[in-house]
């Protein structure tokens, strides 16, 4: 049985789709799963749940998270204003700082246990709380996250 020259280039193109058709999807599949989710180099992702708090508005600049809203008593406290969460594969130790001194950010919602770092296993959530005992009706608390 001899091809022809015909047959021969229709069985490369043949062979040559069908190649194209099974990498295709893998080769797209492979750089769509690095841009969807959560990139592994982020030691962590924070979740906003302000919008469960009346007057609350929350703002990031780079890694400075700002959070202002209007207060309903001068002593109040807000408990799980954040979660965060620690996406990669390793434990990671979290601390907050901000430069109000009438304001605790605490890891948790035990009013009797604030603390300013935590140790977030991996892939577990922390909550985040506030407590704020200013005198102004309104406050606008800076925070970072180490």
């Amino acid at each position: 049985m001899k091809i022809t020259p015909q047959a021969a280039v229709a069985n490369f193109i043949a062979t040559f789709l069908l190649v194209a058709l099974i990498i295709t999807p893998i080769y797209f599949a492979k750089n769509f799963s690095q841009v969807a989710g959560v990139k592994t180099e982020s030691r962590y992702l924070l979740i906003s749940q302000t919008d469960k708090f009346p007057n609350m508005t929350f703002t990031q600049n780079s890694n400075i998270y700002q959070l202002s809203f209007t207060k309903q008593s001068q002593n109040q406290a807000y408990l799980s204003v954040f979660i965060i969460n620690n996406p990669t594969q390793s434990p990671q130790k979290y601390t907050l700082k901000t430069q109000s001194p009438e304001t605790n950010l605490f890891f948790g919602d035990d009013l009797n246990n604030l603390q300013n770092s935590a140790i977030a296993p991996p892939g577990s959530s922390i909550p985040i709380s506030i407590i704020t005992k200013s005198t102004s009706q309104s406050d606008l608390i800076s925070f970072t996250i180490n």
